[in-house]
C-alpha cells in the first residue's frame, strides 16, 4: 500500500518558505488508502487505551506500533529531513494527540527546543492530522517567522494546562497576537512542519469532531537527550526514550538502534 499521497513533494521553494516562516503547510501528504489505514490503526488503539488515560496523551507509540514506525521511516519524509537536519538523522519522539469531541485542554504558548532535554541540531516537527483541522476542533496555532528571535522569556502557567507548567511571558507575544497568528486549516490526510522555536498554541476541541493528530521529532544523529520514561499506552508500563537511527551514520559511535522491531 503506497501511504504518502503522489503530490506530496519537499521542494525547495517548499524549504526556502519553511526557514522565512518557521513553518510549512501541505494539504496532501497522505494518500486516500493511507489515511484510511491510518485511521484504522488508531481506532484499534484507542479500543486499547490504558482505561483512565488521556486519548491525548499517547507518548513514543513507534516502540510498539509498526504503522508509526513506518510511517516515520517513509523515504519522502527522511528526504525532507535531510534538507533541514543533514543525512544522519535520529528519530527520537512521537506524541498521539487524540482529541474527542468536546475535549481537551488549552496548551499555553510555548516553544519546544527549551522544554526539550536534547542537544541539537533538530529539524522540523511533522504534524500529521487525520481529521480535518481548524479552529473548532483545537488546530495548532503559530507565529510566522518568530522561530528566528531565540528563546523567549518563560512564566509559570498556573497549572491548568496539563504537562505545560510554564508559558511564554505574554508580555512579549506580539499585542496583535490574534491577528498575527496562523491558524492551521487543512484537511483530514493533511501534515505541517514546524521548527522547534516557533511560538505555538492551541485550544480545547470545541466541536462535534475528533482532533486526531500524530508529531514525529527527529535530530541530527550528532545530537542527544537525557533519560526519561513514559508509559505503554495499553497499560501504562514506563520504557525509555530511545533514539533509532532512521538515516545515515552513526556519527558520534553512541550506539543508536535501528529499529525498536526486531524483524525490520
Amino acid at each position: 500500500m503506497q501511504i504518502l499521497h503522489d503530490n506530496f513533494q519537499y521542494t525547495d521553494q517548499d524549504h526556502a518558505k519553511y526557514l522565512d516562516r518557521g513553518y510549512n503547510i501541505f494539504d496532501q501528504f497522505l494518500s486516500s488508502d493511507g489515511l484510511a489505514h491510518c485511521n484504522e490503526q488508531i481506532d484499534r488503539m484507542l479500543n486499547d487505551l490504558q482505561p483512565g488515560r488521556d486519548p491525548a496523551d499517547i507518548y513514543c507509540a513507534h516502540h510498539q506500533e509498526p504503522w508509526i514506525w513506518e510511517l516515520a521511516c517513509e523515504p519522502k519524509v527522511l528526504d525532507m529531513l535531510k534538507q533541514q537536519v543533514g543525512p544522519d538523522i535520529i528519530l527520537w519522539s512521537s506524541h498521539m494527540i487524540c482529541k474527542p469531541p468536546g475535549t481537551g485542554i488549552s496548551i499555553p504558548w510555548h516553544q519546544d527546543a527549551p522544554y526539550w532535554d536534547t542537544t541539537g541540531p533538530y529539524p522540523a516537527g511533522l504534524w500529521i492530522g487525520f481529521d480535518d483541522m481548524d479552529n473548532d476542533n483545537g488546530a495548532m496555532s503559530v507565529l510566522p517567522g518568530w522561530h528566528k528571535k531565540g528563546t523567549l522569556a518563560r512564566q509559570d502557567s498556573g497549572g491548568g494546562h496539563g504537562g505545560f507548567t510554564e508559558e511564554i511571558d505574554p508580555n512579549v507575544l506580539p499585542a496583535d497576537l490574534e491577528q498575527e497568528k496562523v491558524q492551521y486549516k487543512f484537511p483530514a490526510g493533511g501534515m505541517a512542519i514546524h521548527d522547534t522555536m516557533i511560538p505555538h498554541n492551541s485550544y480545547p476541541n470545541q466541536s462535534d469532531r475528533w482532533r486526531r493528530v500524530l508529531v514525529l521529532r527527529y535530530m541530527s544523529a550528532a545530537g542527544n537527550f537525557g533519560p526519561k520514561d513514559y508509559p505503554d499506552y495499553r497499560n501504562g508500563d514506563p520504557f525509555p526514550r530511545t533514539g533509532f537511527l532512521v538515516c545515515g551514520q552513526d556519527t558520534e559511535k553512541r550506539g543508536w538502534e535501528h529499529s525498536p522491531f526486531a524483524a525490520v
